[in-house]
C-alpha cells in the first residue's frame, strides 16, 4: 500500500540524488551556473540517408535557451538529479513530430526515470505513434511530465494522454502545485513572471507552461528518490495528494528554499 503521507513528509530531505531525468528540448548548456555539473549526457535527433530519424551524441549546447531553462527549473527542486539532454527543437523552438517520436522511442531503451517535455504537438497524424512511445516508457515505470500547449482549444500530444502528467501555468510559489479537476491537464505550477536560466549563462523572466512543467518534474524526482519503484500512476496520485495538502495550508521551510536559484542554493551549501 502506498504510504502517501510518509512519502510527502520524506521529500523535505530529498534532493533528487540518483534520479535520472531526460530533457527533450533545445539542448542544455552544460556550463550554465544553474545546471552545475548535473548534465551527464547530451544528444540530438538526426535524419539519416535512408530518411529514418535517430539519436546521436552532440556537444552540450543550447541553441535557444529554452532547454537550459527547463534544466534549471528541475534543479530548483531536485538539485542532485542527473540530467540527460535530447535536442529536438531549433533556435526558433520549432521541431518535427518525427524527431519527438524518435527521442521518445530511444529513451525507452535507456536507463532513465523521468522525461521532461516542455513542448507538445498538435499533429493528430502522429498521435498514435507518440502515444505508443509514451506507453512504452510508462511500461518501464518512466513518467513523462508534459507542458500544455498555447492553442485556444483542442488536444496536444503527448500532454493529453492519460499516462502522462500534464502541466499548465499559474501564479503560484515555486514549490506550489494545484490540481485541476476533470481536465486532461491535471496540474498547475508556477509559471507567471518566473526567473529562469537562459542561453549564455544568463537568466530571463518568463511566463508559460514550458517553465511550470520542469518544476513538477523536479518535485517528481524528489518523490522518486524517496520511493524509486513508483509507477507513473502512483506518481500522479502523489502529486495530487501534494497539491491537495498544499491547498489545506501545508507549508515547510524547504518550500521557501527553492525560491533560491540553483546557483545560489549550491553556494549556500558550500
Amino acid at each position: 500500500m502506498l504510504d502517501v503521507r510518509g512519502i510527502l513528509d520524506a521529500i523535505a530531505q530529498a534532493d533528487g540524488k540518483g534520479v535520472r531525468v531526460a530533457v527533450i528540448d533545445t539542448g542544455v548548456e552544460a556550463d550554465h551556473p544553474w545546471v552545475g555539473d548535473r548534465l551527464v549526457g547530451s544528444y540530438h535527433v538526426v535524419t539519416f540517408e535512408d530518411g529514418q530519424a535517430g539519436v546521436e551524441p552532440c556537444e552540450p549546447l543550447d541553441v535557444c535557451g529554452h532547454g537550459t531553462a527547463s534544466a534549471g527549473q528541475i534543479r530548483r527542486l531536485a538539485p542532485q538529479a542527473e540530467l540527460t539532454s535530447i535536442r529536438v527543437l531549433s533556435e526558433s523552438r520549432q521541431g518535427s513530430s518525427e524527431a519527438l517520436v524518435a527521442a521518445l522511442q530511444w529513451l525507452a531503451t535507456q536507463d532513465i526515470h523521468l522525461v521532461n517535455l516542455s513542448l507538445s504537438t498538435l499533429r493528430l497524424a502522429l498521435a498514435l505513434r507518440i502515444g505508443q512511445a509514451v506507453d512504452d516508457l510508462a511500461a518501464r515505470n518512466v513518467a513523462c511530465v508534459c507542458a500544455r500547449g498555447y492553442q485556444e482549444d483542442g488536444r496536444d500530444y503527448p500532454t493529453s494522454f492519460a499516462s502522462t502528467i500534464g502541466v499548465t501555468y499559474a501564479e503560484l510559489p515555486l514549490a506550489g502545485l494545484a490540481y485541476r479537476e476533470r481536465d486532461l491537464v491535471e496540474f498547475e505550477a508556477a509559471g507567471v513572471g518566473t526567473v529562469v536560466a537562459w542561453q549564455g549563462g544568463s537568466t530571463r523572466r518568463v511566463t508559460g507552461s514550458s517553465y511550470a512543467t520542469p518544476l513538477v518534474t523536479g518535485l517528481a524526482a524528489r518523490m522518486l528518490q524517496v520511493r524509486p519503484t513508483l509507477t507513473p500512476y502512483e506518481l500522479k496520485s502523489l502529486l495530487k495528494a501534494y497539491a491537495d495538502r498544499r491547498a489545506e495550508g501545508w507549508h515547510e521551510p524547504w518550500m521557501d528554499a527553492v525560491e533560491q536559484s540553483p546557483a545560489e542554493a549550491a553556494a549556500s551549501r558550500g
